[in-house]
C-alpha cells in the first residue's frame, strides 16, 4: 500500500519543480521531504525524480506514476468531501441576495417549501436592483439574479432565462393603436425597461429577422417589475414583461394587457445563481438545487 504523505510529497514536488517550493507550501523541512521522496522510491522500486541545476524533474517512469498518483490523490479528497457533506447538516443562517424582478410571484412559496423542509435554515432575504458589483457582493451566501453573464469575483451558475414580449393596456390600443412593425415603435410612449438606461432595444423576429431601436425618453423609469406592469395596464404606454409575468398577470386580472407586435421578442435575459468560489456550504448547494428543481418549466435553457 502507498503512504499518502509520499505521494503527496511526489506530486507537490513534480508539480512545483523542486524541494525549496514544496517546503515552502506544505511546512515540511526539506530533509522530510527527501526522505519520504526515498521511501517511495523504494516501495515502487524505480527512480522517480532526477535533480537537474536547482530543479527536480520526474524520469519517466516519474511521469508514469505522477499520472495514477494524483487521480488517487483527487479521489481521496473527493471522498473526504461526500463523508463531509454526510456530517454536515442543512442548518444556520442563510443570506439569499435577489434581483427585485423575483420579489413577488415564483420566489416567495419557493422558500416558504425550502424553509419547511430545511427547519435548520434561518433565511435573511435582501432584495436590490444593484449588480453585485456595485454593492458589498461579499455579503451574501447565495445571489439570484437576472442579466449578466460575468461578475467580478463570483462563480456563475446559470439557472435559466427568461422570454420577453412587448406590451401595452387595451385602453393604450383603444386610443393609440397598436405598432404594426417594429419602424413605428420610436413613436409610440415608452414605458423603461427594469433599470432602463435609454439605450438600443434589439428585437428578432424568426421570419423578419433583427431590427434595433433606440426608445424615446421615458417620463416614467421603474426599477420594479410591479410597478412596470402597473405602468403599462394604466394606459402609460407600450414597455417589455417577460412572458410569464404578463400572462399571470392576465389570469388575475383578464383584459389587462394586450401584446404586440406579436413575433417580434426582445432579447432574452438570462437567470444566474451566484456565489464564491470554492467548497459551498452544504446550506447553500441545498438552496442552489431547491431553485433549480423548483423553477418554471418555461425558464429552463
Amino acid at each position: 500500500m502507498h503512504d499518502f504523505n509520499e505521494l503527496t510529497v511526489f506530486a507537490a514536488v513534480v508539480e512545483q519543480g523542486g524541494l525549496t517550493q514544496v517546503s515552502v507550501s506544505l511546512g515540511l523541512p526539506k530533509s522530510t521531504l527527501s526522505r519520504r521522496i526515498s521511501q517511495l522510491e523504494t516501495r515502487v522500486g524505480q527512480r522517480l525524480l532526477l535533480r537537474q541545476s536547482n530543479r527536480m524533474l520526474p524520469t519517466e517512469a516519474g511521469k508514469l506514476f505522477y499520472n495514477y498518483c494524483r487521480q488517487l490523490l483527487d479521489l481521496a479528497v473527493q471522498s473526504q468531501d461526500l463523508l463531509d457533506d454526510l456530517k454536515e447538516e442543512i442548518s444556520g443562517p442563510l443570506v439569499l441576495r435577489v434581483h427585485n424582478a423575483f420579489e413577488r410571484g415564483w420566489l416567495p412559496t419557493v422558500l416558504d417549501g425550502f424553509l419547511e423542509t430545511h427547519a435548520g435554515v434561518t433565511l435573511e432575504l435582501s432584495v436590490t436592483s444593484l449588480r453585485p458589483e456595485q454593492s458589498d457582493h461579499t455579503v451574501g451566501d447565495l445571489w439570484l439574479w437576472l442579466g449578466g453573464d460575468s461578475f467580478a469575483g463570483l462563480r456563475n451558475e446559470p439557472l435559466g432565462r427568461w422570454i420577453s414580449g412587448l406590451y401595452a393596456s387595451p385602453e393604450f390600443a383603444k386610443t393609440h393603436g397598436l405598432p404594426t412593425h417594429p419602424e413605428q415603435l420610436p413613436t409610440c410612449p415608452w414605458v423603461d425597461v427594469l433599470c432602463g438606461a435609454g439605450g438600443p432595444v434589439h428585437l428578432h423576429s424568426p421570419n423578419q429577422g433583427a431590427f434595433q431601436f433606440t426608445p424615446p425618453p421615458s417620463r416614467l423609469k421603474s426599477d420594479s417589475l410591479v410597478l412596470q406592469a402597473d405602468c403599462l395596464v394604466r394606459g402609460q404606454g407600450v414597455g417589455i414583461l417577460p412572458e410569464w409575468y404578463a400572462e399571470k398577470y392576465e389570469r388575475a386580472h383578464p383584459g389587462s394587457l394586450v401584446r404586440c407586435l406579436e413575433g417580434w421578442s426582445p432579447a432574452e435575459q438570462p437567470i444566474n445563481l451566484l456565489y464564491s468560489f470554492g467548497k459551498a456550504p452544504k446550506k447553500v448547494t441545498a438552496l442552489v438545487d431547491w431553485l433549480r428543481q423548483h423553477m418554471p418549466s418555461s425558464w429552463e435553457h
